[in-house]
């Protein structure tokens, strides 16, 4: 009993530990908010500058790429103590209860251990480049190592301070069984000698494997796995990573990234998603199962907004969690669809899945855009037909609303509905680039919400910027450590390999695409999505010409079976996300979601052997 207590009293001090103000992450949460704010007003300053002058400011493209590699680094780092990484938690979470703190130490000290080195790399890096300049600003190179340094550095401490906050003994034995299994393994490597080589490709998927399932995210899963395996195939010198990790986030499409997010979370603060999700309520929330097709017209249109899925479910689901428990709705139903609506919105633009899909391949943003309109509806209406089934006998909900109230709610979401037409009007017409037009979106949410609602104070505007510049750090650091793990499986003939096992499929355009459904959905399931995308993207989407395969269609189907593993329970980290906003279990939503997920998989497969649905409206406007 004294040694419960004991535990218990240690345990609290070390959660008032991990909750006491840092002045390490304030310190690096006001430089990627100033990096943010940098480069929203670099590139919005060119859109003002191609529109009213037709100049551009060339300068501004500098800036940004600074700023995109301060969020990348400096971002990721304050993302792991907030717990933004992606990382599968099903197998820890059924380990006996007793082992969690040390699995826990254990992963931290993995995350230490790859910050040291990548640190370490990137210091190297900048001493080669010393001498390099940018072209118009003349900045020296430095500036683009150091936040990697910096970023490093960060993660380094931000691990260590975690694995510390575990009981001593805890802390110290799982360091101690790291040390000891990376000597081993160096021991190991050292005495095969040059047959060391031919293991190096199963030692690091084997290592990979392993570090998934111990709960390390897998961002940083991604970069170990880098550094190990060209560590044991001395296939390259390990001075490469840096400058591919770089290189990873160098397309300019990426800029846009952060923006999107931010546009998505201003408008959900600033009170312009309410307004919108109220007058989709006011619309069909009167039918039967209305509440729940609320969700799916809501997320079709939220998709179209932020781009985020995360701030997707979490703008929806935050608006209609109360009204769906006061309507008598399940908590589990409410999950289902709203992660159902999650996998249909992964081709809704301007999709973040989109932007990295396009910017590692030599697929175009804008036709992606327009060919993912289509499919999603498609799904979007089987869902509300399978709703509308599912609900006959359920009586119709109590709130209907007057003729007069739909309209003012109409009125008042008129502005809201603006944006889309925004982003997806300047990409398609080509009138802007990604960048530009996520950029003019965000200062138009920003102006709606500060001066004509009045709904958004600094504080809150300061920890909107915050907590986007830590999702965009997240979502970037991952593409960065994904294209670097990617390329590393190139130098491995990972690809030669790949397109040797699909020789067995005959040529069959039809086994080629349920080879590919079942391939992303698995690992976007066990790579939570986004990774899945980056690391297969590149690999798989050049063999489809040799298919008969369209590629575009073909990008389309691998979004949405990414999505469908990364919202599927019981490991699909979106599902953990829904349910947390829910306030439902797990297992409560797996039940209700199978007739969906169902429905979500023949829309899928529709997408996938009728290319009518992805190819007309590209075809339409000349596209392809």
């Amino acid at each position: 009993m004294i040694a419960d207590a004991v535990a218990d009293e240690a345990e609290q001090r070390a959660q008032r530990r991990a909750h006491a103000i840092d002045p390490v992450e304030q310190f690096a949460e006001i430089v990627v908010v100033l990096a943010l704010a940098g480069e929203l007003v670099a590139m919005f300053a060119n859109v003002i500058s191609r529109s009213f002058f037709d100049t551009s400011l060339l300068w501004s493209l500098e800036v940004g790429e600074l700023a995109l590699v301060v969020m990348t680094f400096v971002g990721g780092a304050i993302a792991y103590p907030r717990n933004e990484h992606m990382a599968l938690r099903a197998f820890v979470q059924r380990l006996p209860e007793r082992w969690h703190r040390g699995v826990d130490a254990f992963a931290c000290w993995q995350v230490f251990a790859m910050a040291l080195a990548g640190g370490w790399l990137a210091y190297e890096m900048m001493l080669s480049r010393w001498d390099e300049r940018t072209p118009y600003l003349g900045l020296s190179a430095v500036w683009f190592a150091a936040p990697m340094i910096f970023g490093m550095a960060l993660l380094a401490y931000f691990a260590i301070r975690r694995a510390l906050l575990q009981p001593p003994r805890t802390a110290w034995l799982s360091a101690a069984t790291l040390a000891l299994a990376l000597l081993a393994l160096l021991a190991l490597s050292w005495g095969l000698g040059p047959q060391a080589r031919a293991y190096a490709l199963p030692a690091t998927f084997a290592v990979f494997t392993l570090q998934l399932l111990f709960g390390v995210p897998i961002g940083f899963v991604l970069l170990m796995a880098t550094l190990l395996y060209l560590k044991a195939s001395n296939a390259v010198p390990l001075s490469v990573v840096p400058i591919n990790m770089q290189g990873g986030i160098s397309s300019f499409v990426m800029l846009s990234i952060p923006f999107f997010i931010l546009a998505g979370y201003v408008m959900t603060e600033g009170g312009l998603s309410r307004r919108l999700t109220d007058f989709i309520m006011s619309l069909v929330g009167r039918f039967r199962g209305g509440m729940l097709q609320v969700i799916v017209v809501s997320m079709y249109i939220m998709s179209g907004i932020s781009g985020s899925k995360v701030a997707d479910v979490a703008a929806v689901g935050t608006t209609m969690k109360t009204v769906m428990r006061r309507e008598g709705y399940d908590p589990g139903e409410t999950a289902a669809v709203l992660a159902a609506c999650a996998i249909m919105g992964e081709t809704v633009p301007p999709s973040i899945a989109m932007l990295v899909l396009a910017s590692v391949t030599s697929l175009s943003i804008g036709a992606l855009f327009v060919a993912g309109l289509l499919p999603a509806a498609v799904i979007a209406l089987c869902l509300m037909l399978l709703i509308y089934v599912r609900s006959r006998g359920r009586a119709a909900e109590a709130n209907r609303h007057t003729p007069r109230e739909i309209v003012r709610a109409g009125l008042s979401a008129i502005p809201a509905l603006v944006a889309p037409v925004i982003l997806i009007g300047g990409i398609v017409s080509g009138v802007a680039t990604p960048t530009e037009v996520s950029s003019t979106a965000v200062v138009y949410a920003l102006l709606l919400s500060i001066l004509v609602y009045r709904s958004l104070e600094p504080r809150q505007l300061w920890r909107v910027i915050a907590s986007t510049a830590a999702q965009a750090g997240m979502v970037l650091f991952i593409t960065s450590t994904a294209s670097t793990f990617s390329w590393s499986l190139t130098i491995a003939k990972m690809p030669q390999q790949i397109a040797a096992l699909f020789k067995a499929l005959h040529g069959s355009a039809t086994l080629f695409m349920l080879a590919t459904i079942v391939t992303l959905v698995v690992m976007g399931a066990l790579l939570e999505g986004l990774p899945a995308l980056l690391i297969f993207g590149p690999l798989l989407l050049p063999m489809a010409g040799q298919f008969g395969v369209d590629p575009l269609q073909y990008g389309i189907v691998m979004i949405i079976a990414m999505g469908v593993g990364a919202f599927s329970p019981p490991i699909g980290v979106g599902m953990f996300v829904t349910c947390s906003i829910c306030d439902t279990t797990m297992e409560n939503a797996t039940r209700h979601m199978i007739p969906y997920l169902i429905i979500v998989v023949i829309g899928l497969l529709l997408v996938a052997f009728f290319p009518w649905f992805s190819l007309v409206a590209p075809r339409l406007l000349n596209m392809i």
